[in-house]
């Protein structure tokens, strides 16, 4: 076995077990895009997230996270055009997750942040080829809901709201789903 390997386990598990408080998370993601059109609707791939929570008050839990995600699609059109393209998101974010008296489980949560979108368009159409790619700034709410497993371990759900028009002027949104897996420690 890997010598780092076995010393990053070694930490892991000494941290959740003794941490009293668990400040930290870490999170996987499937993302579906399902409001407004990022590109050709390219299908996700993969999100991923940290959180750290700072104030711990008796009804919620206030924080800050980042997630990153990518979408990417590659496509056909004829015989001799193709298009990739690729959605890299980065989305900080301030949070909270609020307590339910009798459902300590259950955390309810939102946020509210920014969102990079960083775009790229390249292939051949016809013989034509073309490499594009850009960049966009929008503003960002989140609303989620966790459900733990174990005392480290959950399962979850969010939906993020994108909106162009408040920070670029465009008349556009884009709505993300988001489903996946967390570890607190």
């Amino acid at each position: 076995m890997n010598v780092k390997l076995l010393l990053g386990l070694i930490f892991l598990v000494s941290v959740t077990t003794f941490a009293q408080e668990k400040k930290w998370s870490v999170e996987a993601n499937y993302p579906i895009s399902i409001g407004g059109d990022l590109g050709n609707d390219a299908p996700g791939i993969i999100d991923l997230g940290i959180k750290y929570r700072f104030v711990n008050l008796s009804f919620a839990t206030i924080g800050f996270g980042v997630n990153s995600a990518v979408f990417a699609k590659n496509a056909n059109v004829t015989e001799t055009s193709e298009i990739n393209e690729t959605h890299w998101l980065v989305q900080p974010k301030l949070f909270s997750e609020f307590k339910l008296p009798g459902l300590s489980k259950l955390r309810p949560s939102l946020g509210v942040g920014v969102t990079f979108i960083n775009s790229s368009f390249d292939g051949n159409l016809n013989g034509v080829v073309f490499d594009n790619s850009g960049n966009d700034t929008a503003f960002n709410v989140n609303v989620g809901l966790s459900y733990d497993i174990t005392k480290t371990l959950f399962v979850q759900g969010q939906y993020d709201f994108i909106d162009y028009e408040a920070t670029i002027n465009q008349n556009d949104y884009l709505g993300l789903l988001k489903f996946g897996l967390g570890f607190r420690f």
